[in-house]
């Protein structure tokens, strides 16, 4: 047997066992303790990588969850506003028609109603401009698009997140097809009235039957065919020019889908055959915007969804020239919502002004108003057209309700338990890679305690 005095062959292997189940020992005690497998690079460098772009996107999914559940909050305290909104429209539109029947009243219950819209407009103002999540105002048009048209006959109606800002200059406007209302104007004199009937249909179904008399002239019958048109609300103008013996039937809106229908009893009279209805339409303005074409609907013009610049951009045009008309400077201030863990993940939403300046702009109407702020119930004209502009701004408002509804739903919400969902697989997946597997450390460890004594037993014994 060889025997050494300064080393000891024999003791160095059982020395070496020790030191390694020792080492053993203490990293599964380790990661018993903080529940990790891996707690520094050289566990498993392949895997870190692998777990901390999983913990990076873990994290900013809970971020996004928690964004968007701010945001939805938002757009219900903009939405819970617009309902009010609502409230207070329809509560207008009930005192315009209370106001045109004006057979029933006097002026000072007309002054009574008018008192009545002034205040109910001034709520509207006092919603449009109080409303705020924070410090943020959502109803005053600071987190919508705004715009103006540098004419009169240029009016800026709305305009969606699509929307592009214009240029300082404006975008031009190039109008190829004016708009233009339904209307029939022809000769009437005392014989042809004798004994006429004529039947006006609107396109929405509303009738009158007005016969004349034998023996009346063109006067009387003119006269009996505005009383039945204003006694049946129908939306059409009659004049009558008594020098030149003509009649003048006009509808008061514009456009193609903006009609009347008209059938007589005697041949050639008003340019019809007897009793062979003829229609008589309107015409859609036609235009294009920043050189791109908008899609015609009475006097309104909006930008078609694929357009680059001004999709959703919706205007006014009530001019009657042709060609370049003017421009349109649009401005874009859209709120954006960070909805997901890339940067790409956002959505932008606009809420519009309700103000009642910005609400039913551009509407036309023979009293003049130019948005719901003007309107009032002084006479049986200005009550019917206040009926008008209030239907517009209750359709405005009503949109947008839907539009932010829409986004609320469709989008954060169901962005939301799409997040949870991925939130959930993603702890799973970097659970699996970074956790520690307690059942089998557990075993790894039991080992390294035994394997540490036997070692330590067995250095002792050499």
């Amino acid at each position: 047997m060889n025997l050494r005095i300064n080393e000891d062959p024999v003791a160095s292997a059982p020395v070496r066992r020790l030191s390694e189940a020792y080492q053993a020992t203490v990293r599964s005690l380790e990661r018993l303790a903080s529940g990790q497998r891996i707690n520094r690079a050289a566990d498993d460098p392949g895997a870190l990588v692998t777990s901390e772009i999983l913990r990076s996107e873990i994290a900013s999914i809970g971020q996004a969850v928690r964004n968007t559940e701010v945001s939805v909050s938002m757009i219900q305290t903009a939405e819970g506003a617009l309902a009010e909104v609502n409230n207070l429209l329809i509560e207008i539109r009930q005192t315009a028609l209370a106001a045109a029947n004006s057979g029933a009243g006097d002026f000072a219950e007309l002054a009574g109603l008018q008192s009545e819209l002034r205040y109910a407009l001034q709520s509207i103002d006092r919603v449009s401009r109080f409303t705020r999540f924070g410090n943020r105002a959502l109803l005053d048009g600071s987190q919508g698009v705004t715009g103006v048209g540098n004419s009169d006959d240029l009016t800026f109606v709305s305009a969606t997140e699509q929307t592009r800002s214009s240029p300082i200059e404006g975008y031009p406007i190039e109008v190829t097809k004016l708009p233009l209302q339904a209307k029939l104007v022809g000769d009437l004199t005392d014989s042809d009235a004798d004994g006429l009937r004529v039947i006006l249909e609107e396109e929405d179904g509303g009738l009158v039957d007005v016969s004349n008399v034998p023996g009346a002239g063109a006067h009387t019958f003119v006269s009996r065919l505005q009383r039945a048109v204003e006694d049946t609300n129908l939306n059409l103008k009659i004049q009558y020019d008594v020098e030149e013996s003509e009649l003048t039937i006009t509808h008061r809106e514009y456009g193609l889908a903006k009609g009347f229908m008209l059938t007589t009893s005697k041949q050639g009279v008003l340019g019809s055959e007897s009793y062979a209805p003829k229609l008589h339409f309107g015409q859609d303005v036609e235009a294009t915007v920043a050189g791109e074409v908008m899609e015609g609907d009475g006097v309104y013009l909006t930008g078609y969804n694929h357009n680059v610049q001004t999709a959703g951009l919706r205007l006014t045009y009530t001019g009657t020239q042709l060609g370049s008309v003017g421009t349109a400077t649009i401005f874009q201030n859209a709120m954006r919502f960070q909805t997901g863990p890339a940067s790409t993940n956002s959505v932008d939403v606009a809420i519009h002004s309700t103000a009642s300046g910005a609400l039913s702009q551009g509407v036309p109407n023979e009293s003049g108003f130019r948005s719901l702020s003007e309107v009032n119930v002084y006479t049986p004209r200005a009550a019917t057209d206040t009926v008008r502009l209030v239907d517009e701004a209750v359709n405005q408002v009503s949109l947008m309700r839907a539009h932010l509804g829409a986004i609320q739903r469709n989008t954060l919400e169901s962005s939301t338990s799409n997040l949870r969902v991925a939130e959930e697989n993603l702890t799973a997946a970097e659970s699996s890679l970074r956790d520690t597997d307690l059942a089998f450390e557990l075993a790894r460890f039991t080992k390294g305690k035994i394997m540490t004594e036997v070692a330590a037993a067995t250095v002792a014994q050499t």
